[in-house]
């Protein structure tokens, strides 16, 4: 190799390592970091220049929850602190389950609301808008479970609001009520894959890196300086509420005319963890059940949630689990102490007539034995000591050991179950759960979300090609608690061929066909389209371990604004969005997608909300650039402690690797003179 050749060489690994270093940590070394507010994204106008605060992005959130359905209002202003005029950007989790339908801008006085339209078009409005010198914002879903807002033309020295507003379903699950609101990401990592366009101004950074690396880990702009929030929900149950606990943020509760009221206690709450707000009823029955219809036009929508019974014994059957464990970059820290404990406790937990594996997975993947082995003392140490050499390093490739897995024929008589754990940051959600529909054969995949931001879509969704459950695991003192759930479903009988009888002989236009298997403790929520009213009862049938059951539900009308349509619109959404995944007609589905969204105001994949004001601020020629807010890491993440994933950049490596470069260039470099001038 020629010596110009590996200065080039050594320039590059040297420019790729300081600007992994640099680049998203930039405000720490800017700043001091108890002086970095949260939410604040610092820039630079020159190498030598001192740091200034740029655009900044404050969310609060305000919800109303009656009995099963929660109204989701996300406020977000984007304040511009700058002497430019300013085009902003912000990705944002949402739940994968979220009908978004509103989104409202307001500047100064004036309130502008936005208009659902096919994504395309309203990205072309957006910048016409934009270009025109208009504010301008619109709101795109990136992921079932991830979406941006685009503001335009934010003037100097000023704020800006949008409000997004969507609707959910709150059902009964273990016994319990749990309103989760997503606030952090957890980058994702994508096996081959291009760059996400939800984070632009994260790309360049994220193509050097793989490029130097090999890796492919999606660009989403996380980082140690953190998004504040703002919580506040108004809780009307519908019962007496026994108990009630926020998992992991503090808060204050009172009494109001309509049930509680709950806010965030303190200020400046760093958005770095999921809210989870837990309710029960003060008298819990063996069968949670309720039944709702709202008249639309010629349509009404009803909206059935089932928690079937607890089996009274367990399943007689004896198991073969293989545990699959993550082991990648993104579960260092408490997730892997969460997720090794999970294991444990699930070795723990089998009985002597049972087989189990254990897999663990990075960029690779092996196993504790070569197939499953009965249970026993010896068996037991063996994976404990595999448990307790576990470490998170890597990249996060899934394939390969879900394959691995399903691709074990069971012993005979054995019932095959796969439990895997993991956060689920992967960017192949789409390929993965069409993998699981199509290898599952007859084994059921239950699926143990770890971390405080876990990749709730993949997981739920992975669960339910694989016929199985999931659960979540956010602290590790909810291990206990959580494991012994998931095992509760594990051991007892599913309820199986679920029939639903209407009123009347009523004809029902299901959002999505009704599973396969229900397990003890897990929600069953039915959205339907009927040609008119119901009245009386409904009847719920099936078998369970072997025995018939039968259950009858009264249906209660209730208003026109209650929002069924719209969660019926969702549903049948995201089951056509399944038939894409599952090599559905593309553009048959895709049509579909369209009307229902545009018909029901929905953001979807295809159709976007846009709003845009008549109103021309910025001057012609006035300077302006494109900024991208950062999205809050989850507390005890590799990435929220260094600005980097150790899935995908490893900084500290690679600002070793290029101050080696650079003094290993200029000896290069030396030496080429030295030699020049010997001649």
């Amino acid at each position: 190799m020629h010596f110009k050749s590996v200065s080039r060489a050594a320039l590059i690994v040297s420019i790729v390592g300081l600007f992994a270093w640099l680049s998203p940590g930039l405000p720490a070394r800017a700043h001091e970091l108890s002086d970095i507010q949260s939410g604040t994204l610092y820039l630079k106008s020159s190498p030598d220049a001192v740091a200034v605060e740029a655009l900044r992005v404050a969310t609060a959130m305000q919800v109303q929850v009656t009995g099963d359905v929660a109204r989701v209002h996300v406020i977000q202003k984007f304040t511009n602190t700058g002497a430019d005029w300013m085009e902003g950007l912000y990705a944002f989790p949402l739940s994968a389950d979220a009908a978004v339908d509103e989104l409202l801008m307001t500047v100064g006085e004036r309130t502008i609301r936005g208009e659902i339209q096919e994504k395309t078009k309203a990205q072309a409005n957006y910048a016409q808008a934009r270009s025109e010198g208009k504010q301008a914002s619109i709101v795109d879903q990136e992921r079932p479970n991830m979406f941006t807002t685009a503001v335009a033309n934010i003037a100097p020295n000023s704020t800006l609001s949008i409000e997004i507003t969507y609707l959910e379903t709150i059902p009964y699950r273990d016994a319990r009520y749990t309103l989760r609101l997503p606030l952090a990401i957890t980058p994702r990592y994508t096996p081959g894959a291009g760059l996400d366009p939800a984070a632009p101004l994260a790309a360049a950074n994220a193509a050097l890196v793989n490029a130097a690396l090999g890796t492919s880990a999606t660009p989403e702009r996380v980082t140690a300086p953190r998004q504040n929030v703002d919580i506040t929900v108004e809780l009307a149950a519908g019962f007496p509420i026994g108990s009630l606990t926020s998992l992991h943020h503090v808060v204050s509760v009172r009494n109001d005319a309509l049930g509680k009221l709950i806010h965030l206690a303190g200020s400046q709450i760093p958005a770095d963890h999921d809210f989870e707000l837990v309710w029960a009823p003060a008298v819990a029955g063996d069968v949670a059940t309720a039944a709702f219809a709202e008249t639309v036009g010629d349509d009404t929508f009803a909206l059935l949630v089932l928690t079937p019974p607890n089996a009274a014994d367990e399943a007689t059957q004896p198991r073969e689990i293989t545990f699959i464990i993550d082991t990648s970059g993104s579960m260092y820290g408490p997730s892997i102490e969460q997720a090794s404990a999970a294991l444990q406790l699930g070795v723990d937990r089998l009985q002597q007539s049972d087989r189990f594996n254990i897999i663990r997975f990075a960029s690779g993947y092996s196993s504790l034995f070569s197939a499953p082995q009965p249970v026993s003392a010896a068996t037991r140490t063996l994976a404990s000591q595999f448990i307790s050499a576990l470490r998170a390093e890597g990249g996060t490739e899934m394939r390969a050991p879900l394959e691995r897995a399903m691709a074990t024929p069971p012993s005979a008589g054995y019932l095959q179950q796969i439990v895997f754990i993991t956060d689920g940051s992967v960017g192949n959600e789409a390929e993965l759960i069409a993998l699981i529909h199509q290898q599952i054969g007859k084994a059921r995949l239950f699926t143990v979300g770890i971390g405080a931001a876990p990749n709730s879509y993949f997981l739920e969704q992975a669960a339910a090609a694989g016929r199985g459950s999931y659960t979540f695991i956010a602290e590790r003192d909810q291990v206990g608690s959580r494991m012994q759930d998931l095992f509760h479903k594990l051991e007892r009988p599913a309820l199986v061929d679920l029939t639903v009888l209407w009123p009347a002989n009523l004809t029902a236009d299901l959002a999505a066909a009704l599973p396969g298997d229900v397990y003890a403790g897990d929600p069953l929520v039915i959205v339907a389209r009927l040609p008119h009213p119901p009245s009386g009862y409904l009847t719920l049938s099936g078998r369970m371990g072997g025995e018939d059951w039968v259950h009858q539900v009264p249906i209660t009308q209730v208003g026109e604004q209650s929002g069924l349509s719209k969660l019926w619109a969702r549903e049948r959404i995201t089951d056509m969005s399944r038939q894409l995944q599952f090599g559905g007609d593309r553009e048959q589905l895709r049509a579909s997608i369209l009307e229902l969204a545009l018909r029901h105001h929905l953001v979807s994949e295809f159709s976007s909300l846009v709003a845009i004001d008549t109103v021309v601020v910025r001057p012609p020629g006035s300077p302006g650039h494109v900024e991208q807010a950062p999205t809050s890491a989850p507390t005890g993440s590799y990435w929220a402690t260094t600005g980097f994933a150790k899935t995908a950049t490893p900084a500290d490596l690679l600002l070793i690797c290029g101050l080696l470069s650079i003094t290993f260039g200029c000896f290069v470099h030396w030496a080429r003179l030295r030699k020049e001038t010997v001649r």
